[in-house]
Order: C-alpha cells, then structure tokens, then sequence
C-alpha cells in the first residue's frame, strides 16, 4: 500500500534525509474539476472567437502550462546537501544549505531563501517547499542544516508608526 500524500517518509527531523510528494489536485478533486471546467470554458471560447485549432490549442496549452504546479505532483528532498523540488515538465530545482538565510513558515509550506531579511523579491528567489502535513519537520530540519533563523512572516511596517496610530493591509 502506497504512503499517503503529503506525508514524510516517517523520517523525523534529525533524520539524515527527509521526503515527501505532494500532489495538490488529487487531494482537491473538486478544486480540479472546477479549473479543468474553467480551461474547458476558455478553449470553447477561444474556438468560437477565432475558429482556429492552432490558437485554441495554444491557449489551452498555456493555460494548462500555468496550472501544473496544481495538476501535477511535486517531490521535495532535503538532505545533507540541501533542499531539492522535482516535477514532471521541469528541472529540479536545488538550494544548497549555505544559501539560505531564512526560513519562513506560511500558509501552505516553508519557503528557503538565499536573502537575510523578506522584502519584495522573496517570492522570486529561493525555494519554497510545499508541505501542508509536515511543515514542522521540515522547518526543524531545514534549521538544523542550514543555520539559518527562522522569521516568521510579518508584512513591512509602515511609516505610520511613528504617529502612533496603526495601519492595515
């Protein structure tokens, strides 16, 4: 019997090796259904406007292309070395632990960044390791090897306080 998805390889943090898959459109179905009908919708009418095959095949590709991170299953590694995302239709993608400099936990996983502090291009550099079921052990792991401080995700402050009032979002 195969493993569940998202889940670790029972591997606890100071393992020498952590890894997991996780595979967002099977665990959604209906999340799935509702972008396979959205792309569906969008060929139809790209069909209708231009009556032409190579375009509507185009638009459904490109479409198709921006939703793999949710149709296609992804495989994360850490190890000694460090963090590593594989996935069918891309290259893996690696961040030794020397790089990184924070370890940020959100929402849906743990991002790794090669910055000292977030700022706007965190979402452009790094590597973010989706892990909804185990993002504890992946924080404690990726601490452990790297040296790294963990920061917890807080917007930029704003000016406004030095009037002593607070602003929001």
């Amino acid at each position: 019997m195969d493993a569940p998805r998202n889940a670790a390889d029972a591997a606890p943090a100071s393992a020498a090796r952590l890894s997991w898959t996780v595979h967002p459109a099977a665990q959604d179905p209906a999340r799935a259904a509702m972008l396979a009908l959205v792309v569906l919708v969008a060929a139809a009418l790209a069909w209708s406007v231009t009556r032409s095959a190579a375009v509507t095949a185009a638009g459904v590709a490109l479409l198709l292309s921006s939703l793999s991170a949710f149709f296609l299953p992804r495989h994360y590694v850490l190890d000694e070395a460090g963090a590593a995302e594989r996935g069918p239709l891309r290259p893996e993608r690696r961040l030794s632990w020397d790089a990184v400099r924070t370890i940020t936990r959100e929402r849906h996983g743990v991002h790794l960044s090669p910055l000292h502090r977030p700022s706007r291009w965190t979402v452009d550099r790094g590597l973010f390791l989706r892990a909804p079921a185990n993002a504890e052990d992946v924080m404690l792991f990726a601490r452990r090897r790297s040296g790294a401080r963990g920061h917890p995700w807080a917007p930029p402050r704003s000016s406004a306080r030095t009037s002593g009032r607070s602003s929001t979002l």
